[in-house]
C-alpha cells in the first residue's frame, strides 16, 4: 500500500496542474473530491450558493486565465444546474473541465428501461452530448488518468469546449496506485494550407477596392492576437471586430471600422455593405452579424472564411464562400504574413477616409441623449463608462437590451476584458461570472465591473452571497427599466403593444434592489440622472469593497439603431429613406 493514494487526491492533484481555482457546488457524492481540494494550498475550491453560478464563474475564470475553467458538482439537481454554464463555454469555445459526482457503482442502473437505480441517479453523459466535445463516465478506477488527460485535451484542442467527468463516489475514495495508471496519447493532426488558395487571396487582396478583415473570437482562442496585429499593419486594411472581439484594439485605433451586425452601428453596417472583400478570421458569421437574409450581406465582397471546425463550411445557410481555409487562424496567419503582399496603399486611403467619414455622421450616441434630466440615458451611461474605465478593467455586460447598449456605445481601450456569454447569452449571467472573473485576475489587482438589467439581476441573485462572504469587490451596475425592454421592443413589433410579463403592469415582478444590497451586507448606490453620474461613478469604481448601483433608465428607451427581421444591415430602424441609403454606400 506504499504507492496507493485516494483518487480524490490524485484528482485533486491534476486539477492543481491546470487551474489555481475549483468553483463547486457542494453534494454528498463529491464530498472526497472537495476535500481532496480544500487540503492542498495550490487550487481552492470557490463554494457557490447554486451549481449554476458555479459553472458561469468557471466560465469566465477560463476566459479571463486562459486555463481550463473547472466546476464540480453533485449527481442528478447539481449537474442540471451545471448545463448553464456548460452551454455558455460550449456555445462561445471555452475549455472548460465538468466534475459530477455519480452514486456508486454498484447503485448504476444498468437497464435502460430502469428510471433510477441510485438516489439522484441520472444519465449524465447522454445528457451533456450536445453540450460537451467529450464527456464520460468512468467505471474503473484504473482508467482516471487517462480520462483525466483525455477529458482536458479534447476541451483545448481545436475548437475547445466543455468536457464532462461523471465520477463514481466510492472510486472516488478509493485507492490507486499512479505510478500504474494508463496515460492518455493524443493523436496526431496534420494541417495543410492551400497553397493556391493563398495566391488566389493575395490577387483579391491587391486587386480591392474596399476590403475588410473582420476577426473573431477564434483569435483569441488560437491565441493570434499578435499574428493579427502583424497582419492588419503590414496590410493597412480596414478591420471590424465581432463583439467577442472588441477589447482587442482602442476605440481610436487607426482603420477600425467599429462593429457591425443586427444591433451595431450603422456606420460599421455601411462599411461591410459597401465592401468588396472581407476576410473573416475566426469568425462563424452568425445571423447577429449577417442578418437572416444571408444574399443581402456585403453583396459586393469576396467572402474568404478561416476557421478551424469543418462543420462550419457546412451548414447550408446560404451564405456564399469563395475561399475556405479549414485551419488554424494563427497558423494562417502565420503563413500569410510570411508572403508578399501587395497593396494600393492611395486606393486603401480613399477607403479608410471614407470610413472615418461615415463613422463621423452616424454617432451612436447622439449629443441630444445627453440632455435628458429624468432619467439615465443607456448609452450615455455606457460611454461615460468607458471614459472613466482604465486600460486594466474587466468589464461584463450581461444579456438583452444593457448588453446591445453596452457593444453600441462603450469605448475599448487596449488592454481592457470585455466578453460575455455571447452565443448562449443567459440573463444573469453576468454576476455570477464576475466571481469567476475576479479570482482569475485578483492577483493583478483588475476592476471586475458588470453590467446586468434589471429584470436579469434576479436569476442568479443568491451569488450576491458569494461575493459578500468572500467580499469580492466586484462593481455591478444594474440598468433598472422597470422590466424586460428588449422583450417590450419585440413585443411592440409584432403584437401591437399587447405587453406579456415584461413589467409590473403586465404580469413581472421587479424587487427591490436597495433592500436585496442590505440583506446581503452590500453597498448600494442610485444614480438617477445624468448629474449622479458625473458626480458619483469615479468614485463607485475606486470602491474597495463589493457595491450596487441601482440606474434608473427610461423604461420606454429602446436599442436605436436596430434590424428589422428581413431586412439587410445597413437598413436599420429607425430607417432611413432611400436615398440616404443609396447616399452612404461607398462608390470605387
Amino acid at each position: 500500500m506504499t504507492n496507493q493514494i485516494q483518487l480524490s487526491d490524485y484528482v485533486a492533484s491534476f486539477l492543481a496542474k491546470h487551474t489555481q481555482h475549483a468553483f463547486v457546488g457542494q453534494g454528498s457524492s463529491v464530498i472526497h473530491l472537495l476535500n481532496s481540494i480544500d487540503k492542498r494550498n495550490d487550487i481552492n475550491n470557490i463554494h457557490s450558493q447554486n451549481e449554476q453560478g458555479a459553472s458561469l464563474a468557471a466560465d469566465a475564470y477560463s476566459r479571463v486565465s486562459g486555463h481550463v475553467g473547472v466546476s464540480i458538482a453533485t449527481s442528478g439537481p447539481g449537474l442540471l444546474n451545471l448545463l448553464q454554464g456548460m452551454g455558455c463555454s460550449y456555445f462561445d469555445s471555452i475549455p472548460s473541465l465538468f466534475i459530477a459526482g455519480a452514486v456508486v457503482t454498484s447503485q448504476l442502473r444498468n437497464n435502460s428501461e430502469i428510471r433510477q437505480v441510485g438516489f439522484q441517479e441520472m444519465e449524465v453523459v447522454d445528457i451533456v452530448k450536445p453540450l460537451s466535445k467529450y464527456a464520460v463516465l468512468i467505471k474503473d478506477k484504473n482508467k482516471i488518468r487517462y480520462e483525466l488527460e483525455k477529458a482536458i485535451y479534447y476541451a483545448k484542442e481545436g475548437r475547445p469546449g466543455p468536457a464532462v467527468i461523471d465520477l463514481p463516489d466510492d472510486l472516488q475514495r478509493d485507492f490507486i496506485d499512479p505510478e500504474k495508471l494508463e496515460g492518455f496519447v493524443p493523436p496526431k493532426l496534420e494541417e495543410n494550407i492551400n497553397e493556391e488558395d493563398i495566391n488566389q487571396l493575395l490577387t483579391l487582396i491587391a486587386e480591392a477596392k474596399a476590403p475588410i478583415i473582420i476577426y473573431g473570437n477564434g483569435i483569441k482562442v488560437a491565441k493570434a492576437e499578435k499574428e493579427l496585429d502583424i497582419f492588419l499593419k503590414k496590410t493597412n486594411i480596414s478591420f471590424a471586430p465581432t463583439w467577442a472581439t472588441v477589447d482587442l484594439y482602442d476605440d481610436q485605433e487607426k482603420n477600425l471600422v467599429g462593429i457591425f451586425g443586427v444591433a451595431a452601428s450603422r456606420y460599421g453596417n455601411f462599411a461591410i455593405q459597401s465592401s468588396d472583400l472581407l476576410i473573416c478570421l475566426g469568425t462563424r458569421l452568425n445571423t447577429q452579424l449577417t442578418g437572416s437574409r444571408l444574399e443581402t450581406f456585403a453583396p459586393n465582397a469576396k467572402k474568404i472564411i478561416v476557421d478551424i471546425d469543418e462543420a462550419e463550411f457546412k451548414k447550408g445557410n446560404g451564405l456564399k464562400i469563395d475561399i475556405a481555409f479549414n485551419t488554424c487562424v494563427k497558423n494562417f496567419l502565420k503563413k500569410i504574413n510570411n508572403s508578399q503582399i501587395i497593396i494600393d496603399n492611395n486606393v486603401l486611403g480613399k477607403w479608410s477616409n471614407w470610413i472615418s467619414d461615415i463613422k463621423k455622421k452616424f454617432p451612436t450616441c447622439k449629443q441630444e441623449y445627453y440632455d435628458e434630466t429624468e432619467h439615465v440615458n443607456p448609452y450615455v451611461f455606457f460611454e461615460t463608462l468607458s471614459k472613466v474605465c482604465t486600460n486594466d478593467d474587466i468589464i461584463m455586460p450581461d444579456a438583452s437590451a444593457n448588453l446591445i447598449w453596452a457593444y453600441q456605445s462603450f469605448k475599448p481601450k487596449k488592454g481592457q476584458q470585455i466578453f460575455t456569454a455571447l452565443n448562449h447569452s443567459p440573463m444573469g449571467y453576468s454576476v455570477a461570472a464576475a466571481i469567476g472573473a475576479y479570482y482569475a485576475s485578483a492577483s493583478k489587482n483588475k476592476r471586475v465591473i458588470a453590467t446586468i438589467g434589471d429584470g436579469s439581476f434576479a436569476m442568479n441573485v443568491q451569488e450576491l452571497e458569494t461575493i459578500s462572504h468572500n467580499n469580492i469587490p466586484i462593481k455591478i451596475f444594474i440598468i433598472n427599466n422597470e422590466g424586460y425592454a428588449l422583450i417590450k421592443g419585440t413585443q411592440e413589433l409584432f403584437l401591437e403593444k399587447n405587453y406579456v410579463g415584461v413589467d409590473k403592469n403586465s404580469g413581472l415582478g421587479i424587487p427591490d434592489f436597495k433592500k436585496i444590497a442590505y440583506s446581503y451586507d452590500i453597498k448600494y448606490v442610485a444614480i438617477s440622472n445624468h448629474t449622479d453620474l458625473d458626480n458619483k461613478l469615479e468614485e463607485i469604481l475606486n470602491c474597495e469593497v463589493p457595491i450596487i448601483v441601482d440606474v434608473m433608465v427610461n423604461p420606454d428607451q429602446r436599442i436605436n439603431p436596430k434590424l428589422e427581421f428581413g431586412k439587410p444591415i445597413h437598413d436599420l430602424s429607425p430607417r432611413l429613406n432611400k436615398e440616404e441609403l443609396e447616399i452612404n454606400i461607398y462608390k470605387y
